[in-house]
């Protein structure tokens, strides 16, 4: 995806794609949930972020751990 005057991909990290494109215009954020004595038996931080409309189209990218793993464009 492109963004200013650099592109993101999947496996960049939380910190990079919002240094590239600013605040997304939605953010989701699904925390991991906590099971019995504060321990995490496989649980993973969700975000969900929304950027545009740009050009008519919207920027859904998915985020696991603080790592991006998809980027879904839809007009």
């Amino acid at each position: 995806m492109r963004c200013n005057t650099g592109l993101v991909s999947e496996g960049d990290t939380t910190s990079d794609v919002e240094r590239q494109c600013g605040t997304p215009s939605d953010r989701q954020i699904i925390p991991a949930v906590a099971v019995s004595q504060g321990q995490k038996a496989n649980a993973v931080t969700v975000e969900n972020w929304v950027y545009g409309p740009r050009n008519g189209a919207y920027y859904k990218l998915k985020f696991i751990d603080g790592k991006l793993v998809s980027i879904d464009v839809s007009r």
